[in-house]
Protein backbone atom coordinates (compact mmCIF):
# COMPACT_ATOMS: atom_id res chain seq x y z
CA UNK A 1 0.00 0.00 0.00
CA UNK A 2 2.67 2.31 0.56
CA UNK A 3 4.52 1.44 -2.23
CA UNK A 4 1.14 2.72 -4.21
CA UNK A 5 1.10 5.72 -2.11
CA UNK A 6 4.49 6.63 -3.31
CA UNK A 7 4.20 6.43 -6.58
CA UNK A 8 0.77 8.08 -7.05
CA UNK A 9 2.34 10.92 -5.52
CA UNK A 10 5.20 10.93 -8.01
CA UNK A 11 3.16 10.87 -10.76
CA UNK A 12 0.90 14.00 -9.78
CA UNK A 13 4.16 15.84 -9.19
CA UNK A 14 5.56 15.13 -12.45
CA UNK A 15 1.99 16.12 -14.25
CA UNK A 16 1.84 19.08 -12.02
CA UNK A 17 5.61 20.02 -13.84
CA UNK A 18 4.04 19.89 -17.23
CA UNK A 19 3.37 23.36 -18.73
CA UNK A 20 -0.70 23.35 -19.65
CA UNK A 21 -1.64 24.88 -23.29
CA UNK A 22 -2.93 28.03 -22.01
CA UNK A 23 0.23 28.20 -19.98
CA UNK A 24 2.41 28.26 -23.64
CA UNK A 25 0.10 29.91 -25.23
CA UNK A 26 0.31 33.27 -23.30
CA UNK A 27 4.14 33.18 -23.65
CA UNK A 28 6.05 36.11 -25.18
CA UNK A 29 7.22 36.43 -29.16
CA UNK A 30 9.59 38.97 -30.13
CA UNK A 31 8.07 41.25 -32.98
CA UNK A 32 10.65 42.50 -34.91
CA UNK A 33 10.64 45.44 -38.32
CA UNK A 34 11.62 48.09 -39.86
CA UNK A 35 9.40 51.77 -39.73
CA UNK A 36 10.14 53.77 -43.12
CA UNK A 37 8.77 56.78 -44.31
CA UNK A 38 6.73 57.50 -47.58
CA UNK A 39 10.71 57.72 -49.58
CA UNK A 40 11.86 54.58 -47.77
CA UNK A 41 14.10 56.37 -45.29
CA UNK A 42 14.32 55.11 -41.66
CA UNK A 43 12.05 56.66 -39.12
CA UNK A 44 14.11 56.94 -36.36
CA UNK A 45 12.69 57.84 -32.66
CA UNK A 46 9.00 56.36 -33.48
CA UNK A 47 7.35 55.12 -30.37
CA UNK A 48 5.72 51.58 -30.83
CA UNK A 49 2.29 50.71 -29.05
CA UNK A 50 1.18 47.67 -28.80
CA UNK A 51 -2.88 47.33 -28.48
CA UNK A 52 -2.82 50.79 -27.58
CA UNK A 53 -0.30 50.42 -24.88
CA UNK A 54 2.85 52.15 -24.92
CA UNK A 55 5.78 49.44 -24.74
CA UNK A 56 8.44 51.86 -23.98
CA UNK A 57 10.38 50.67 -27.44
CA UNK A 58 11.53 52.99 -29.85
CA UNK A 59 13.01 52.46 -33.10
CA UNK A 60 16.68 53.32 -33.14
CA UNK A 61 18.89 55.25 -36.03
CA UNK A 62 18.09 52.94 -38.68
CA UNK A 63 14.01 52.83 -38.02
CA UNK A 64 14.76 49.06 -36.45
CA UNK A 65 12.23 48.33 -33.44
CA UNK A 66 12.30 44.80 -31.45
CA UNK A 67 9.44 44.58 -28.86
CA UNK A 68 8.00 41.09 -26.64
CA UNK A 69 4.58 40.78 -27.53
CA UNK A 70 1.30 38.26 -26.36
CA UNK A 71 0.79 35.31 -28.91
CA UNK A 72 -3.00 36.95 -29.57
CA UNK A 73 -1.57 40.86 -29.55
CA UNK A 74 -4.05 42.69 -32.11
CA UNK A 75 -2.45 45.95 -33.67
CA UNK A 76 0.65 47.80 -33.71
CA UNK A 77 0.75 51.72 -33.45
CA UNK A 78 3.61 53.61 -34.74
CA UNK A 79 3.27 56.98 -33.38
CA UNK A 80 6.01 59.56 -34.10
CA UNK A 81 6.12 63.15 -32.81
CA UNK A 82 3.63 64.99 -33.80
CA UNK A 83 0.82 63.70 -35.57
CA UNK A 84 2.25 60.66 -37.10
CA UNK A 85 0.37 57.84 -36.56
CA UNK A 86 0.22 54.28 -38.43
CA UNK A 87 -1.94 51.30 -36.89
CA UNK A 88 -0.94 47.93 -38.81
CA UNK A 89 -2.73 44.47 -37.75
CA UNK A 90 -0.14 41.80 -35.99
CA UNK A 91 -1.86 38.86 -37.25
CA UNK A 92 0.50 36.66 -35.82
CA UNK A 93 3.74 37.92 -37.50
CA UNK A 94 7.08 38.07 -35.79
CA UNK A 95 8.50 40.41 -38.39
CA UNK A 96 6.53 43.51 -39.83
CA UNK A 97 8.11 46.40 -41.79
CA UNK A 98 5.75 49.31 -41.65
CA UNK A 99 5.44 52.33 -44.03
CA UNK A 100 4.26 55.45 -42.58
CA UNK A 101 1.84 57.18 -44.38
CA UNK A 102 3.11 60.62 -43.27
CA UNK A 103 1.01 62.20 -46.30
CA UNK A 104 -2.22 61.66 -44.51
CA UNK A 105 -3.27 65.08 -43.07
CA UNK A 106 -4.22 65.64 -39.59
CA UNK A 107 -7.77 64.57 -39.92
CA UNK A 108 -7.18 61.66 -41.55
CA UNK A 109 -4.27 60.54 -39.05
CA UNK A 110 -6.38 61.50 -35.99
CA UNK A 111 -9.07 58.54 -37.59
CA UNK A 112 -6.50 56.10 -37.86
CA UNK A 113 -6.44 56.17 -34.17
CA UNK A 114 -9.51 55.77 -31.56
CA UNK A 115 -9.81 58.78 -29.61
CA UNK A 116 -8.04 57.61 -26.46
CA UNK A 117 -4.52 56.48 -26.63
CA UNK A 118 -2.73 54.16 -23.05
CA UNK A 119 0.58 55.20 -22.82
CA UNK A 120 1.29 53.89 -19.42
CA UNK A 121 -0.40 55.34 -16.92
CA UNK A 122 -3.53 56.40 -17.97
CA UNK A 123 -5.69 56.71 -21.44
CA UNK A 124 -5.05 60.35 -22.89
CA UNK A 125 -7.24 62.39 -25.11
CA UNK A 126 -5.81 62.91 -27.76
CA UNK A 127 -6.98 67.10 -27.55
CA UNK A 128 -5.24 66.87 -24.25
CA UNK A 129 -1.79 65.90 -26.07
CA UNK A 130 -2.02 68.38 -28.60
CA UNK A 131 -2.93 71.23 -26.21
CA UNK A 132 0.12 70.43 -24.54
CA UNK A 133 2.55 70.78 -26.63
CA UNK A 134 4.38 74.60 -27.68
CA UNK A 135 6.07 75.14 -31.49
CA UNK A 136 8.73 77.36 -31.65
CA UNK A 137 8.92 78.78 -35.07
CA UNK A 138 12.45 78.58 -35.81
CA UNK A 139 12.16 79.62 -39.50
CA UNK A 140 13.18 83.64 -37.66
CA UNK A 141 16.32 84.90 -39.13
CA UNK A 142 16.83 86.29 -35.55
CA UNK A 143 17.77 82.90 -34.51
CA UNK A 144 20.58 83.00 -37.08
CA UNK A 145 22.70 85.62 -34.58
CA UNK A 146 22.06 83.57 -31.28
CA UNK A 147 24.90 81.28 -29.94
CA UNK A 148 22.92 78.43 -28.26
CA UNK A 149 19.23 76.83 -28.34
CA UNK A 150 18.96 78.33 -24.56
CA UNK A 151 19.26 81.71 -26.03
CA UNK A 152 16.47 80.66 -28.75
CA UNK A 153 13.71 79.60 -25.90
CA UNK A 154 14.23 81.99 -23.61
CA UNK A 155 11.18 84.05 -23.34
CA UNK A 156 9.68 82.36 -26.62
CA UNK A 157 7.61 79.91 -25.17
CA UNK A 158 5.31 80.55 -22.32
CA UNK A 159 6.03 78.73 -19.68
CA UNK A 160 9.19 77.85 -19.97
CA UNK A 161 12.38 79.18 -17.88
CA UNK A 162 15.60 79.61 -19.15
CA UNK A 163 18.05 80.59 -16.54
CA UNK A 164 21.43 80.31 -18.54
CA UNK A 165 21.44 76.53 -19.26
CA UNK A 166 18.86 75.80 -16.76
CA UNK A 167 15.15 75.26 -18.04
CA UNK A 168 12.53 74.51 -16.39
CA UNK A 169 8.88 73.89 -17.54
CA UNK A 170 6.50 75.52 -15.07
CA UNK A 171 3.16 73.68 -13.73
CA UNK A 172 5.13 70.87 -13.44
CA UNK A 173 5.50 69.20 -9.93
CA UNK A 174 8.45 65.98 -10.56
CA UNK A 175 9.11 63.42 -7.61
CA UNK A 176 12.83 63.36 -9.32
CA UNK A 177 15.31 64.95 -8.37
CA UNK A 178 16.38 67.48 -11.06
CA UNK A 179 13.64 70.01 -12.60
CA UNK A 180 15.55 69.33 -15.84
CA UNK A 181 13.55 68.22 -18.96
CA UNK A 182 14.09 65.38 -20.93
CA UNK A 183 16.11 66.63 -24.19
CA UNK A 184 15.74 64.26 -27.44
CA UNK A 185 17.52 65.22 -30.95
CA UNK A 186 16.05 63.79 -33.68
CA UNK A 187 14.50 60.94 -31.76
CA UNK A 188 17.46 60.53 -29.59
CA UNK A 189 17.53 61.34 -25.99
CA UNK A 190 20.79 63.46 -25.23
CA UNK A 191 22.24 63.88 -21.76
CA UNK A 192 23.08 67.91 -23.14
CA UNK A 193 22.13 70.62 -25.77
CA UNK A 194 25.13 72.66 -25.44
CA UNK A 195 27.08 71.81 -28.47
CA UNK A 196 23.79 72.57 -30.77
CA UNK A 197 24.04 76.01 -32.82
CA UNK A 198 20.62 77.26 -33.53
CA UNK A 199 21.59 77.36 -37.30
CA UNK A 200 21.19 73.67 -37.15
CA UNK A 201 17.47 73.72 -35.55
CA UNK A 202 15.02 72.93 -37.63
CA UNK A 203 12.23 73.03 -34.98
CA UNK A 204 11.46 72.84 -31.36
CA UNK A 205 8.98 71.53 -29.35
CA UNK A 206 7.83 71.62 -26.07
CA UNK A 207 5.79 69.03 -24.39
CA UNK A 208 4.45 68.66 -20.94
CA UNK A 209 1.27 66.82 -19.21
CA UNK A 210 -0.12 64.42 -20.80
CA UNK A 211 2.02 64.90 -23.72
CA UNK A 212 5.09 64.47 -21.88
CA UNK A 213 4.27 60.93 -20.17
CA UNK A 214 4.68 59.42 -23.89
CA UNK A 215 8.17 59.22 -22.33
CA UNK A 216 7.04 57.83 -19.35
CA UNK A 217 9.12 58.69 -15.92
CA UNK A 218 11.55 60.08 -18.01
CA UNK A 219 9.44 62.87 -18.70
CA UNK A 220 8.02 63.64 -15.45
CA UNK A 221 10.09 67.60 -15.56
CA UNK A 222 8.92 68.09 -19.36
CA UNK A 223 10.49 67.15 -22.82
CA UNK A 224 12.43 69.04 -25.31
CA UNK A 225 12.44 68.17 -28.69
CA UNK A 226 14.81 69.15 -30.91
CA UNK A 227 14.66 68.10 -34.82
CA UNK A 228 17.93 69.29 -36.68
CA UNK A 229 18.10 69.86 -40.43
CA UNK A 230 19.79 66.87 -42.28
CA UNK A 231 20.55 68.15 -45.78
CA UNK A 232 20.67 71.47 -48.04
CA UNK A 233 17.29 71.12 -48.63
CA UNK A 234 16.36 71.35 -44.75
CA UNK A 235 18.30 74.70 -45.17
CA UNK A 236 16.58 76.70 -47.68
Amino acid sequence: MKTKILLFIILASFVMTIPTSSQTSKKKVWLSGIVTDNAGNPVKGAMILIDKKNTYVVTDDKGFYKVKIRPDAGEITIFTFPGVIEKVMIKGQTELNITLNSSRNAEENQAVADNKVDFGYEKIEKEDVSSQVNKLNTDKNKYASYSNVYDMLKGAIPGVQVIGKSIIIQGISSPTMTNEPLFVVNGIIVTSIDDIHPVEVKSIEVLKGAAASIYGSRGANGVILINLKKGPDDYK
